[in-house]
């Protein structure tokens, strides 16, 4: 919160109207993207500067910990889903007596590993996008 009074100080001084300040910020914090937002901010309703719009959308997404912030809580979230499927199944396969229930359940565990490698991988280096 002090990074942000400190940004909004800077750009009423550059003459930005406090509520697109405001406006941009809430917008910041509730993870709309840079690029709806930019346009929203220099649209002819609002008009402010490009320059001026795409610096304090910069300087507001490092004050709330980046662009891309809440972008991969999606892969974390199915990536923990497949992966508690495959526990289920893998428990399913050990303790089951069965050997035709046992192959069925093998083959039902694939997809889930798939699904959850092609997930959990891009997750982690950032790539994840819904």
């Amino acid at each position: 919160m002090k990074n942000f009074i400190n940004i909004k100080e800077k750009y009423i001084s550059l003459e930005v109207p406090e509520k697109h300040i405001n406006y941009a910020f809430n917008a910041v914090k509730s993870g709309v993207k840079k690029e709806l937002i930019f346009k929203n901010l220099t649209s002819d309703v609002r008009r402010v500067d490009y320059k001026l719009a795409d610096e304090m959308l910069d300087e507001m997404f490092s004050a709330n910990g980046g662009e891309f912030k809440y972008e991969n809580r999606g892969g974390y979230i199915y990536s923990v889903f497949y992966l508690i499927a495959i526990v289920v199944l893998l428990m399913l396969i050990t303790f089951s007596n069965n050997d035709s229930l046992v192959i069925k359940l093998s083959f039902a565990l694939i997809p889930f590993l798939v699904l959850f490698l092609r997930t959990f991988i891009p997750t982690l280096k950032g790539k994840f996008r819904e």
